[in-house]
């Protein structure tokens, strides 16, 4: 009988790729049919059965995972483990691994990305200019500017290699103990133009709450690429709606698909968690999650 493997990202490009390389015939491998981040009613449904499952940011609990009799390896296709509970797959005997090619460069990147778009308008230009608007909008340059990164892992790191020379400050914060400078999270907060928000979640740590929103300047862009539980997005936006700050650009929202409130703001930039998602990158976790079930035959 063929081992059931569940793939349950939306998107998964390598597969059949790698089924022309690789004698695989004894594995049959099940796409995630609806094509978006699946509930736990959804996983349950769709991967009962089977003995390998290839996760992305879905939420992988002890509730769930104690309804999924067959598992027998799980490997999660990113970065981050906070939606996995791997003590319990731990003590249930189920194997867990996840992607060993790290997504910085590319996450980093896509912040750069939205400070220009942002700063230069790039966006609405372009839109205009599609609907046969020639009307120009003065931006503002990066030269001069205060960046305050909160989280100095990789990809915290990787931006600052990024921007550290093109004349601006830089203030990082970081709950660990890091070799240079760090600044004080409200301190941050209030002298940044723009705020980068590279940690990972954890219930300790819902960092840009009501009290410190208030400390930013009217004029701060907020960048976020890590989790959208890390900051009050209520009062967020409201406070976008006022425009108390400057804007925000967002890859990650409380529920994926997302087609909330902060869709009918201009002063956003949204993107559907894309952070990791470049071919390079995708390409290599995709390969990696693949060898790692074939290799781990239970």
């Amino acid at each position: 009988m063929k081992k059931k493997v569940f793939i349950a990202t939306s998107s998964f490009l390598e597969l059949e790729n790698f089924k022309k390389k690789n004698k695989i015939n004894e594995f049959k491998f099940l796409l995630n049919p609806l094509k978006k981040k699946l509930t736990s009613k959804e996983l349950l449904l769709y991967a009962k059965d089977c003995d390998y499952i290839i996760a992305g940011t879905e939420n992988y609990d002890k509730n769930l995972l104690n309804k999924l009799d067959n598992l027998k390896c799980l490997f999660r296709l990113g970065s981050g483990i906070d939606n996995v509970d791997v003590n319990y797959l731990k003590k249930k005997g189920i194997k867990f691994s996840k992607s060993q090619t790290t997504p910085e460069i590319a996450v980093a990147e896509l912040i750069v990305g939205y400070i220009f778009s942002f700063y230069r308008d790039i966006h609405d230009h372009d839109k205009n200019l599609k609907n046969k608007i020639w009307k120009k909008t003065m931006g503002s340059i990066l030269h001069g500017k205060i960046l305050g990164i909160i989280g100095f892992g990789k990809v915290g790191r990787y931006l600052h290699k990024i921007l550290k020379n093109f004349g601006i400050q830089i203030l990082i914060n970081d709950i660990k103990n890091i070799k240079r400078k760090n600044t004080k999270l409200a301190t941050l907060i209030k002298k940044s133009d723009i705020i980068s928000i590279n940690m990972n979640f954890s219930k300790k740590n819902k960092l840009l709450n009501q009290q410190k929103l208030n400390l930013c300047k009217k004029n701060c862009l907020i960048i976020n690429t890590s989790r959208s539980e890390i900051i009050d997005n209520e009062y967020l936006f409201k406070m976008l709606k006022k425009n108390k700050i400057l804007g925000a650009c967002m890859d990650v929202f409380d529920k994926e698909p997302y087609y909330g409130k902060f869709t009918k703001l201009n002063n956003v930039i949204l993107t559907p968690h894309i952070g990791s998602y470049s071919k390079e990158i995708r390409s290599n976790m995709e390969k990696e999650a693949l060898n790692y079930i074939v290799s781990n035959k239970v």
